[in-house]
């Protein structure tokens, strides 16, 4: 992946970066963890071909998918160190 790739690539997932800590907020009630999701979705993304092939709603959907994934994964991890 190119230089410039990657600047237009982070350059629209920094649209997203409000939306995915909101929703990783709302799902885990805690700032820290879901700065922590957050992150982890956006760098996911980053490396999704798909996220930036397709249209506004399809990334959207994709996003939520991400953001899902990596704030339940945060939260288990965070309970088994619990444990």
């Amino acid at each position: 992946m190119t230089r410039s790739v990657i600047m237009q690539r982070a350059a629209i997932l920094k649209q997203h970066e409000h939306y995915a800590y909101q929703a990783a907020y709302y799902l885990l009630e805690d700032e820290d963890l879901a700065s922590q999701a957050a992150s982890c979705a956006l760098a996911e993304l980053l490396n999704d071909e798909a996220f930036f092939t397709h249209g506004c709603e399809h990334r959207k959907q994709l996003m939520k998918r991400k953001i899902i994934q990596t704030s339940l994964s945060t939260k288990a991890s965070i309970l088994r160190q619990a444990l």
